[in-house]
């Protein structure tokens, strides 16, 4: 059996960024994280370029599964400037952690915490593919704010990917800057 070869070419001097706009999905090795991004066109890849950050950052948190200590980790590495909680009943009971250490982490981190329920019961997947949901102050945050990092707190996974689905579509048709989205939990 043989191993594959890595062969290193010479820079062209391409131009960076794709310039088609096309949104990607990758899946890290890290458990509990999924990124949806909008990468520039990029015609050759440079082995020793490190991609540089978007200038918008979403992390969606799915609450009841995440565990205490991933949260912990993803406010003190990524230093959201906010954080919305988008849960119809603000809840800090994950094992690992509690509202007292949470909320340490994010003074510590200068970020500005916000509840800001949804009716996420009421709610259905086609309500997120349509323009039949708006969220006013994640429009603000994203769109009118624009860089930095925001974390989102929503109940479910499955209410992560209705999210993802909804900033997706807004983020392509509103923000002027390059995002990126992760789900955490």
């Amino acid at each position: 059996m043989t191993k594959p070869q890595l062969t290193l070419v010479e820079n062209t001097g391409a131009t960076r960024g794709r310039s088609d706009g096309r949104v990607t999905a990758q899946r890290h090795g890290a458990a509990g994280h999924h990124i949806v991004e909008r990468l520039p066109r990029i015609d050759q890849l440079d082995l020793f370029d490190v991609p540089a950050l978007p200038d918008l950052r979403v992390f969606i948190v799915a609450m009841d599964t995440v565990h205490g200590r991933t949260l912990q980790k993803a406010v003190l590495s990524n230093k959201p400037r906010s954080v919305i909680d988008l849960r119809y009943a603000a809840r800090f009971d994950q094992y690992g952690s509690d509202r007292d250490t949470l909320f340490e982490y994010f003074k510590a981190v200068g970020s500005y915490y916000a509840l800001d329920s949804m009716p996420w019961h009421d709610l259905s997947v086609g309500d997120f593919m349509t323009e039949g949901v708006q969220v006013p102050r994640v429009y603000h945050e994203l769109v009118n704010l624009g860089k930095g990092a925001v974390m989102l707190f929503v109940p479910k996974p499955q209410h992560a990917s209705m999210l993802t689905a909804y900033l997706n579509r807004m983020l392509s048709t509103k923000a002027k800057i390059s995002w990126r989205i992760e789900l955490i939990g």
